[in-house]
């Protein structure tokens, strides 16, 4: 695979954060007298925390917003160090970068957020750029700035545009979930799918995955060598 930027995504990716995210939703739902569904729980890791509260829990509007503001409250205190680096990724991200890759962290995880996690875990010294959501509240405040990046293809776009990525097909973009495989294709780059993660291998398929990598091992032989 000839292209020189990679972009990773974190949760499912990068980190497993299942405990974290799970304990978040957990507290915000006893918060607000609300029964978890632990069936969905694996669903939640990836998209935007709004349509979990709206599809799986039927909140709406403002409920919404109070419901993400409780879920941060704890995330931001706690569970985003309850949290671990997928073995072997380290030494993928160590890899790229001994071969003149550009990796660029890209998420849908509020970027300060996903900024501290990084650090925390010493993995930002391989990336040159690194990004995330600024809003994710809905409603019409929510709606007022249109610079905010809400979604992971904002993030993507914001990304190309940053860095003046002229080339969209020269990068990759790697994750776990469907909406990384398709607003990676809706922008013009390549998606890679990781089977480790959080979705499926239909799931990713279905989203236009052009690779697959079983294990973080297969990120770097399928970028450096295929």
């Amino acid at each position: 695979m000839d292209k020189k930027y990679i972009l990773f995504d974190l949760d499912g990716t990068l980190t497993d954060s299942y405990e974290g995210i799970i304990n978040a939703l957990k507290y915000s739902l006893s918060e607000l007298g609300i029964e978890p569904v632990p069936e969905s729980f694996r669903s939640v890791i990836g998209p935007p925390l709004s349509l979990t509260f709206e599809k799986i829990y039927g909140l709406e509007g403002e409920d919404i917003n109070h419901a993400i503001s409780i879920f941060r409250d704890y995330y931001s205190e706690r569970g985003k160090f309850e949290n671990r680096v997928y073995s072997g990724i380290e030494d993928v991200l160590k890899t790229l970068y001994a071969h003149d890759k550009k990796l660029m962290l890209c998420t849908a995880k509020p970027e300060h957020l996903a900024l501290q996690i990084v650090e925390h875990f010493d993995l930002s010294r391989y990336f040159c750029f690194m990004a995330g959501v600024t809003e994710d509240r809905v409603g019409e405040a929510a709606m007022q700035d249109p610079n905010a990046r809400r979604t992971k293809t904002d993030v993507i776009r914001y990304i190309l545009r940053t860095n003046d990525i002229k080339d969209p097909e020269n990068a990759v973009m790697v994750g776990d979930r469907y909406y990384d495989m398709s607003s990676a294709k809706e922008l013009g780059a390549q998606a890679m799918g990781v089977l480790y993660g959080y979705g499926s291998r239909q799931e990713l398929l279905d989203a236009g995955a052009d690779y697959l990598a079983d294990t973080p091992e297969d990120i770097t032989r399928i970028i450096i060598e295929e």
